[in-house]
């Protein structure tokens, strides 16, 4: 390694002997490194130098604090999702789920495609089977979805939309609750999918007892079981994650997903960074505004990278 003659900072010491022909090590390894140069350099400025770094950086984020409604249809979580192992016409594999966070009702719907009128179609099924429209959709990133037109009809119905560039969790997690409900009854009946939707919707809404909530997603939307729900949700809720403040002007890199032909070394987080030049709040859920982005971002999908 080349000697460092001239009076660097810490920062600029930790870069060079990392970056150095016998570096790329760990952070205890550069850290040895580094103190050879400037004793006063600890573990946590070695470290705080590997968060800013696309390869120090982890693969996933580590956790998402809950958000809790208060009332039904105050958001529904939204899904696609693909029936693979079906031996059905390819325009009979497509779903689209969707869940009342609070009371986790639940509707799904056989849509022929994942365009823009097929998907637009779905939604308004599924709003309608949900009994009404939400104040907030929450779901990934889904090209129809940011269309213009499905974009349009959620501002003329006053709906809320939130695109989430990692994963809507409940919608997730109630697509393989429904697949599984779905199976065992296929396997026994050898119906198609979509022939026993309508039983398996019927027997999880109605007979189900939900874990958290203590009622059938029927029950919950009761007015007189809101208020024994709201607790429930707060007890199970995870508020562990404990984030940087971000303001106004911070730089920031922004999550993605990886592309399947991504290698796993790849970061999740972008290279770039990004400036926050507006911090909204809604329905006690902060929003940030990325210089560059269309897209508001959440905070669980920034990362602080301050210089």
């Amino acid at each position: 390694m080349k000697q460092i003659k001239e009076k660097l900072s810490k920062t600029d010491i930790i870069e060079k002997v990392h970056n150095a022909d016998d570096g790329f090590g760990s952070i205890r390894a550069t850290l040895a490194d580094a103190k050879r140069y400037d004793k006063s350099i600890s573990y946590d400025d070695v470290k705080e130098w590997f968060s800013k770094q696309e390869f120090g950086q982890r693969a996933k984020m580590r956790g998402m604090n809950s958000f809790i409604a208060h009332a039904p249809k105050e958001e529904y979580q939204c899904d696609l999702f693909f029936m693979a192992d079906q031996h059905v016409n390819e325009k009979l594999k497509n779903g689209l789920l969707m869940v009342d966070i609070f009371t986790k009702y639940t509707a799904v719907v056989l849509i022929r495609s994942k365009q823009v009128p097929d998907v637009l179609d779905g939604l308004k099924r599924c709003i309608e089977k949900m009994g009404g429209k939400p104040q907030t959709i929450y779901m990934d990133e889904e090209g129809a979805i940011q269309s213009n037109v499905i974009q349009k009809y959620f501002k003329d119905e006053d709906i809320r939309h939130i695109t989430t560039y990692a994963h809507a969790p409940v919608a997730e997690r109630q697509i393989r609750t429904i697949k599984s409900m779905i199976y065992k009854r296929i396997e026994h009946t050898k119906k198609e999918w979509f022939e026993v939707l309508d039983q398996v919707l019927n027997t999880y809404n109605n007979k189900m007892v939900h874990t958290v909530t203590r009622f059938t997603p029927s029950d919950a939307r009761k007015p007189e079981n809101q208020a024994i729900i709201k607790m429930n949700l707060e007890l199970r809720s995870r508020r562990t994650r404990v984030y940087k403040n971000i303001s106004v002007g911070d730089y920031v890199r922004a999550f993605k997903k990886k592309d399947k032909l991504d290698k796993e070394r790849k970061s999740n987080w972008s290279k770039d960074k990004y400036k926050v030049v507006e911090i909204q709040e809604s329905m006690g859920q902060q929003f940030y505004k990325l210089e560059g982005l269309k897209t508001i971002r959440l905070r669980s999908e920034i990362l602080l990278v301050n210089e």
